[in-house]
């Protein structure tokens, strides 16, 4: 039983109501959401423009791609890691996390396309793993020589089904009511995505076997994803860089990303769409323990993985502080520590900024930002080493530091302009809050008194 000492509105709206209401969001969007929509389709074709620039002017050069390449690691850390603000409570049976589970899952589909077009060019920058016979240090060794390359498109084609399908599998009641409650194109749209679902009891035990294979499945390709980009795209690109925890550090990473984009978007749907009834503040409450525990978590991914290279003092030890903590980005990385874990931790520390609406969401905009200054302290420096000294037993020469060019900057605010314009095509096909999950929840949930508190008792009916 979740209490909780706000009033709240219980349920937030009978059956039809409730599917009336989201529903409609699919058919007529606020005028908030068309401006967005305009604005980021402005932001994704002035990307296009910046990734090809940057191909066409620095197309030779590798040093010059490393912000393309943090680029491509934000957007997959950031949009990949989402759909894990939904399996781990599914897993759990957590209701509480049923309004945003459509969220977080739309998000992952969102970025799939976007990642995929930037990893295109930096594949082709990318050193080759044969070099006049000599085979240069990489998690591919006797393997053939298009496997970085090969492996790593791949697994993110793999990423995007598993995302795609996640999502699809999801909403299919949500389809069955499309077909149900429209007409003309959406109803026929709605048939064929529905796929003959009326909602038989085999069909929602069914359901919920699916959702629990695509969200396992998902799971462990989006780990497998961070670690073929995080070793061949920066830390194989730097001589005498080991760090046994660094793929699993990138992970999580990229999870505190996913939990501070599903906040973000939460509280737009709730503040321009008019969802107040469904994204409650027991949502955010408890998406901002998540948020918190996140943080806790970069520091000692970090820590673990500082305290070995800081008393190791070999030759490789003293490059890689050289090259990722106090040399050419060392401003970056006090402004990813600062964003990542102090004042994430200093913010959500106290009970009433997390007991709150506005608490998680600042805190997760921090975060974020922290997320993308660790991305680019990863991958510009790894990018910016002389690709003549990759052989070498560790790096002997440390680059300057690189700013990014205007093409650079097309990229970055386009690419994350094109998830969202994504992500806005994709709800106006189903509803940013999934249907059948309310409903499913008001029926598991009755409001209780608890001592002085309201409070809402769950069934857990399996």
């Amino acid at each position: 039983m979740s209490t909780n000492q706000h009033h709240m509105d219980w349920p937030p709206s009978e059956p039809k109501i409730v599917k009336d209401e989201l529903i409609q969001t699919t058919v007529k969007g606020s005028s908030f959401f068309k401006k967005l929509a305009s604005i980021t389709a402005i932001l994704g074709i002035l990307g296009l423009i910046g990734l090809l620039g940057k191909f066409f002017l620095d197309g030779n050069d590798q040093t010059q791609w490393g912000y393309i390449a943090a680029s491509l690691a934000f957007i997959f850390s950031v949009t990949g890691g989402a759909p894990m603000v939904a399996i781990a409570p599914f897993i759990a049976k957590a209701n509480w996390a049923r309004p945003v589970s459509r969220i977080a899952h739309v998000i992952g589909a969102s970025g799939v396309l976007i990642n995929i077009i930037i990893m295109i060019p930096l594949l082709w920058m990318l050193p080759p793993l044969v070099v006049e016979g000599a085979r240069r240090r990489s998690i591919w060794f006797e393997a053939p020589v298009y496997s970085p390359h090969f492996w790593d498109f791949l697994s993110l084609i793999m990423l995007a089904i598993a995302g795609i399908g996640l999502l699809y599998v999801s909403a299919l009641p949500d389809f069955a009511l499309m077909r149900d409650n429209s007409s003309g194109f959406r109803k026929k749209l709605g048939n064929f995505l529905a796929g003959g679902f009326i909602g038989t009891t085999v069909q929602w035990s069914t359901l919920r076997m699916r959702v629990g294979i695509m969200s396992t499945l998902y799971f462990f390709i989006y780990i497998f994803v961070h670690v073929v980009i995080s070793i061949d795209f920066s830390l194989s690109m730097v001589p005498g860089w080991r760090d046994a925890i660094y793929p699993m550090s990138h992970a999580m990473g990229g999870i505190q990303g996913g939990v501070a984009l599903v906040i973000i978007l939460a509280w737009i749907v709730r503040k321009y769409g008019n969802y107040d009834n469904y994204l409650n503040i027991n949502v955010f409450w408890a998406l901002g323990r998540l948020m918190f525990a996140t943080s806790l978590m970069w520091i000692y991914f970090f820590y673990s993985a500082f305290i070995v290279f800081w008393y190791g003092k070999s030759m490789s030890d003293i490059a890689w502080l050289d090259l990722l903590i106090r040399g050419p980005m060392m401003y970056v990385f006090f402004l990813g520590m600062l964003f990542s874990f102090i004042l994430p931790w200093w913010w959500l520390i106290w009970n009433k900024v997390r007991n709150s609406i506005n608490g998680p969401f600042i805190g997760a905009c921090i975060a974020l930002l922290g997320v993308f200054f660790e991305r680019i302290r990863l991958y510009v420096p790894a990018w910016s080493v002389d690709p003549k000294l990759i052989h070498d037993k560790w790096l002997s020469v440390i680059p300057e530091t690189l700013y990014p060019d205007i093409w650079d900057i097309l990229t970055i605010l386009g690419s994350a302009g094109a998830v969202v314009l994504v992500l806005i095509a994709i709800t106006r096909i189903m509803p940013i809050i999934g249907v059948w999950e309310v409903q499913q929840f008001n029926l598991l949930a009755t409001p209780v008194k608890y001592i002085k508190a309201n409070g809402i008792r769950v069934a857990k009916p399996d």
